[in-house]
């Protein structure tokens, strides 16, 4: 299964329907999936409003390569950061709260990317990867590419990772970064209040199994 956020909306490939996405989804298609993606590729370049949609097919991979095909893919990677009181690494970035992130650089892993960015956007050095979670698709318009194929599809490669150390954590104020702090477990729920859609998916399915 394939989940694709754009602005507030989502679009999923799969081969069945999701429970816990059932309630949200306003729109079901089984059949001419692939003029499907026309059309909701098509109405995100004019503007038009496009609701939760889920496309249901047996044919996942040929369908998700075609929908990627349509984009401009620029690959990330970001950190979901633990220190050893069980607090979570955070930064507030034009008033909303998100994990440290960015682009993977060419011949970069993304592992390295992510520690990088860690380390740049906080000012943390010595952080060290656990595990890899699940990662995060979602669509944006470019202001650096022509108008005609300004579409980009970013995957972001998200890692849990550990601090162990007492440094006080430093927003890189030069990209937009406003504050860095350590959340506390029982702070999340304020702090998803006010962040991406796509990041309170994953801390929602990731912050139970740590």
């Amino acid at each position: 299964m394939y989940k694709v956020f754009f602005n507030d909306s989502t679009i999923e490939i799969s081969s069945e329907v999701n429970k816990s996405s059932n309630n949200n989804i306003v729109q079901i298609v089984e059949s001419e999936c692939y003029r499907f993606v026309n059309q909701f590729i098509s109405a995100i370049k004019y503007g038009t409003k496009v609701q939760d949609c889920l496309i249901l097919t047996q044919e996942i991979i040929p369908l998700w390569d075609y929908f990627r095909n349509q984009f401009k893919e620029i690959p990330a990677a970001g950190g979901l950061v633990q220190n050893n009181e069980g607090h979570f690494l955070f930064i507030r970035r034009l008033g909303v709260w998100d994990l440290p992130k960015g682009k993977i650089e060419k011949k970069e892993t993304s592992e390295n990317a992510a520690l990088r960015e860690v380390e740049e956007e906080c000012g943390l050095s010595g952080v060290k990867i656990i595990k890899p979670l699940d990662s995060t698709f979602h669509i944006y318009k470019s202001p650096y590419l022509p108008v005609t194929g300004n579409l980009v599809l970013k995957e972001t490669r998200w890692y849990l990772m550990n601090y162990s150390g007492s440094a006080t954590p430093v927003p890189q104020t030069e990209e937009d970064i406003e504050e860095v702090r350590w959340v506390t477990l029982s702070e999340l729920d304020n702090v998803m209040a006010n962040t991406y859609s796509s990041l309170r998916e994953l801390l929602q399915k990731s912050v139970p199994l740590i």
